[in-house]
């Protein structure tokens, strides 16, 4: 078994998520790449990694924006996805961040481009897409977001296996509850 976690917008593949990560389903099995900033290389690295690794009991666990690129990966290549506070339509949700940026885990800075955003719109994908893969989708939620709104979110995967914890925020509090939940009923 092989976990692929994808980071969100200005983050890294480093932090207390991964920390928990590799403590329950051991440092070999979860591989965290820091994700270029351009979407487009930021999904081809990611493609990369599963045509090497698919046939490896593949998981992949992504949050935010990197809940969005698990989606359309789980759609492209049928394998599972975790997605945590997942952003659905970044293509909207990040307009604000065009232009200067400074990754809040690295210190980077760089600029995310409004081609950025068109290439997020190409990938987006539909829920009647999505709902060919419904058993291999788990939606995690920490019901206080406060960049994104877990009860439409919720809403939009009501037909999923979907779980929504009291409180937290969104860079999601409860990774102990989503650990213990994910050895009980997705990952075996």
């Amino acid at each position: 078994m092989k976990i692929i976690y994808i980071h969100g917008f200005n983050s890294a593949g480093y932090g207390e998520k991964i920390n928990h990560l590799r403590k329950a389903f051991g440092e070999e099995n979860v591989i965290t790449p820091t994700l270029p900033y351009d979407p487009e290389k930021a999904i081809k690295l990611l493609e990369y990694l599963i045509e090497k690794m698919k046939d490896d009991d593949l998981y992949l666990i992504g949050t935010s924006l990197g809940g969005y690129y698990a989606l359309y990966l789980t759609n492209k290549y049928d394998v599972p996805s975790i997605i945590i506070n997942p952003s659905l339509y970044p293509y909207k949700s990040l307009e604000s961040q065009v232009g200067h940026q400074k990754n809040y885990k690295t210190d980077e800075e760089y600029e995310f481009k409004k081609e950025y955003l068109e290439f997020l719109k190409k990938i987006r994908f539909s829920k009647s897409d999505l709902e060919k893969h419904k058993d291999k989708i788990f939606v995690y939620l920490d019901e206080n977001d406060e960049l994104l709104d877990s009860r439409e979110t919720a809403e939009y995967f009501k037909d999923f296996y979907v779980k929504m914890y009291p409180g937290g925020n969104h860079r999601f509090t409860h990774m102990p509850e989503l650990i213990q939940d994910l050895k009980q009923n997705v990952i075996k």
